[in-house]
């Protein structure tokens, strides 16, 4: 198993184009990270500090981090299409491994790219929220938010895999993966206009409900002004699914997902 991760790490090592993306997003993630921390609004009843304090900062950094999916989409979707387009996988069988191992090489580096993802999250929210928390008493509530980012950033990138699996060429695959997003956000809005809950079961809209942004009446300190956004949120209100539900299908969607590259792989000419 290691020596196939190996093969994808000796790849990203000699590739500029993957340090060169990586750098700038994790530049912008920090710039606009600390950039959100400094906007404050001195108004009576109002704390926008409270979504960097423990633990509403988890819901947070969760949220904001998902900004970033896309770019690591992007980074499945190059490096997977390039080792289409310049034949690696058909030397790869060439030089003994066969598309088991192939398919398990790519699945490695996915699970490696989530899992350095979900540690720049862990470690964003436990930075910021010791700085804006006054003691540790509420550092583990709701920290099960850094558990749900992963598997959001998870199911991203699973998307990612099957669609460059099954195009095999990477503008055809970006173009395609956001064509899929803005489809489904067609198909949401459909289903919302005649008043049906389909919307929520489609499986970006199921990844992206685990990060969901915090709710807005948690910076609000007043109790008159807090009500009358609670009675409105509950006159506009529209069905969510529970989160064990939404955990579940996400896990099925990636479980599906990661199938069906592994079939495509199996079955399809290198």
């Amino acid at each position: 198993m290691n020596r196939l991760l190996q093969i994808e790490l000796v790849k990203l090592k000699y590739y500029p184009t993957f340090w060169i993306l990586t750098g700038i997003a994790f530049g912008f993630y920090v710039l606009i990270l600390y950039a959100a921390t400094q906007i404050n609004f001195d108004i009576k009843g109002i704390d926008l500090h409270v979504y960097f304090r423990f633990p509403v900062v988890w819901q947070s950094i969760a949220y904001y981090s998902s900004w970033f999916n896309l770019l690591l989409a992007l980074l499945i979707i190059i490096l997977t299409g390039n080792d289409f387009v310049f034949r690696t996988i058909r030397q790869h069988v060439i030089d003994g491994l066969n598309k088991q191992e192939i398919f398990i090489s790519k699945l490695q580096m996915v699970f490696l790219f989530a899992v350095v993802a979900f540690a720049v999250n862990f470690f964003s929210g436990f930075f910021v929220g010791s700085i804006f928390t006054d003691g540790y008493s509420q550092v583990f509530n709701d920290i099960y938010f850094v558990a749900l980012y992963f598997i959001n950033v998870l199911g991203i990138m699973s998307i990612a895999l099957l669609i460059s699996v099954l195009l095999k060429n990477i503008a055809a695959s970006i173009v395609v993966f956001i064509g899929m997003y803005i489809f489904e956000l067609i198909l949401r809005g459909y289903f919302a206009l005649m008043s049906l809950n389909f919307g929520q079961f489609l499986p970006f809209k199921v990844f992206s409900n685990l990060c969901s942004a915090p709710s807005l009446k948690k910076m609000i300190s007043d109790p008159v002004i807090k009500q009358s956004i609670e009675q409105s949120m509950q006159t506009a209100s529209a069905w969510e699914m529970p989160l064990g539900i939404n955990v579940s299908l996400s896990i099925f969607y990636i479980a599906g997902f990661f199938y069906l590259s592994y079939y495509l792989l199996q079955k399809r000419d290198l």
